[in-house]
């Protein structure tokens, strides 16, 4: 892709940031990312069952290492299965976690400051948290996996109010995911195992649904993440069919991003630069066109000025894209 330009918007692609590590510069099963204050991004790794490094990475936007927080285990500021990030608007980092069924609160430092939940399926409980939003009163909004709904609560864990029940029916929910809200305050949530997004107001009622669109085979395949930006386009990391779709407010597909991270990652091309056995080997590879695309996009952030960050958690990176609404086809004279 690289660039393409539909309907008055112009995407281009920009940069991959990242690499697969354990610890340190680079984020290994990475889930979700907020964007901080100060130019800050905070990147969640989950790990796995294999290689515990469950952690917060900082960077900053030109992919500087700033330092990481967090870390496996059931302790205050640690975690289990994080799911997902979000920053309030004093800068405190909020983590989800699904198997420890709270919400743990850091400074903008990584300091833990205090956490909140209890398991259980009644109002105010979590069963399976996942994603996690404020909005514009700076309350958390939380898709619970394994209740199907949305619950509202106080960014200090104070319920306030929740909808969503189990079903395929509009409005209904099976396992969402991510959730994003619009600068109108209505909320779309990342409907996973129903294969759908869905549109609802601020108080919780059906708007609309995000499927599909025309041609062969257009629908989308266990979307587990939707952002939206602010000339309300909405963008969804179609997770299965490993693509991210877009659409306009009123549900006209616009273009998909495949993947174009053609150029390693600052932080990649450094590690491949200080190994000679490394770079030896990506000699002898006939073609990268596989790893350039998408492996399993499963969280999507817009920023104000229109950058599109994408995570991947099989390529254990971000692909970078930028929305431009003034480009200006150059003028060739052959």
């Amino acid at each position: 892709m690289q660039t393409v330009t539909i309907q008055g918007r112009t995407y281009n692609y920009s940069h991959a940031i990242g690499r697969g590590s354990p610890a340190g510069a680079g984020f290994r099963n990475p889930v979700d990312l907020a964007l901080g204050h100060e130019d800050k991004m905070y990147v969640l790794s989950r790990g796995s069952e294999a290689e515990p490094c469950q952690r917060v990475t900082v960077l900053s936007l030109n992919e500087e290492f700033l330092g990481e927080f967090g870390g496996p285990g059931h302790e205050n500021g640690e975690f289990i299965w994080p799911t997902a990030i979000a920053i309030d608007s004093e800068g405190f980092v909020y983590v989800s976690d699904e198997w420890l069924n709270r919400i743990t609160v850091f400074d903008q430092e990584g300091q833990f400051v205090r956490n909140w939940g209890n398991s259980g399926s009644n109002e105010g409980q979590l069963n399976g948290p996942a994603g996690l939003v404020f909005d514009r009163e700076d309350n958390i909004l939380i898709t619970e996996n394994l209740n199907h709904r949305v619950q509202k609560f106080s960014k200090h864990g104070k319920f306030i109010g929740s909808f969503g029940q189990h079903g395929s029916g509009f409005g209904e929910l099976t396992r969402p995911w991510g959730v994003a809200i619009d600068s109108q305050n209505d909320i779309y949530v990342a409907d996973w195992y129903n294969d759908r997004i869905q549109k609802f107001s601020s108080s919780g009622a059906y708007i609309r649904t995000f499927d599909e669109w025309p041609g062969d085979g257009n629908r989308l395949k266990r979307p587990s993440d939707v952002a939206v930006d602010s000339q309300g386009d909405i963008y969804i990391t179609d997770w299965w069919n490993k693509k991210v779709e877009i659409f306009d407010s009123c549900g006209v597909h616009l273009t998909t991003f495949f993947g174009d991270a053609l150029n390693l990652s600052k932080w990649a091309q450094h590690f491949i630069d200080s190994n000679p056995d490394y770079q030896k080997a990506r000699m002898r590879v006939k073609s990268f066109e596989d790893e350039w695309k998408f492996n399993m996009p499963i969280s999507v952030e817009v920023s104000a000025d229109g950058f599109i960050y994408v995570v991947e958690d099989q390529r254990w990176r971000i692909q970078v894209y930028r929305k431009d609404l003034h480009w200006i086809e150059p003028q060739f004279n052959l």
